[in-house]
């Protein structure tokens, strides 16, 4: 068969991130429903390489409560050491339940403050994170879908329109899915890889 017309479907290799063993299902279970918004012959299969026990970063406070947490840069940067370390070629995605931060300056009344802000997915085309940190079953899968689009090259969208919103939490989803516009991109964009 000629490569040009043979159907090239992009695979996922997933790790986790200080995960009970007997969560791994229902995390696998989560990234296949998320991949379900996806038109067909886009991902192909999901390769699940284990368990990362990593020490946190920082520890925060939420209200009353404390949560050791990871700082967003930091582990991104660890996420590429893997992807590098295992030569992997298909998108690396790591998913947790602990919170990952941003950490940024905002300027304010004539001072600079930090801002730190929570960070639920970012997805590249090569690595990426979801953190499921106080996220519900059916949010977390919108997260990781939402973040899965990124990696395909969907940008937000201002309004809440369909899952890439950029205020995917905070917004009353015209569309439970990927919008006409996104469909296409993403159609387009398989048949590109053809």
């Amino acid at each position: 068969m000629n490569s040009k017309n043979k159907n090239v479907m992009q695979s996922l290799e997933m790790l986790t991130i200080n995960e009970e063993p007997k969560g791994k299902e229902d995390l696998m279970e989560l990234l296949w429903e998320a991949i379900e918004y996806f038109p067909e012959g886009i991902w192909g299969d999901i390769r699940y390489l284990g368990n990362i026990d990593l020490g946190h970063d920082v520890m925060i406070k939420l209200k009353t409560k404390f949560y050791k947490a990871f700082v967003f840069e930091s582990i991104m940067r660890r996420i590429a050491g893997m992807k590098k370390l295992l030569k992997s070629e298909a998108l690396l995605l790591a998913l947790m339940r602990d919170p990952v931060i941003a950490i940024y300056p905002k300027f304010e009344r004539g001072k600079f403050r930090r801002v730190v802000s929570l960070v639920h997915d970012y997805v590249s085309k090569d690595v990426g994170i979801v953190s499921l940190f106080k996220l519900e079953e059916e949010t977390a899968v919108k997260v990781a879908a939402h973040g899965l689009g990124h990696s395909q090259g969907l940008r937000h969208h201002q309004e809440p329109i369909d899952l890439m919103y950029a205020r995917l939490l905070n917004g009353n989803l015209m569309r439970d899915g990927f919008c006409d516009g996104c469909q296409r991109e993403l159609r387009m964009r398989s048949k590109l890889e053809e």
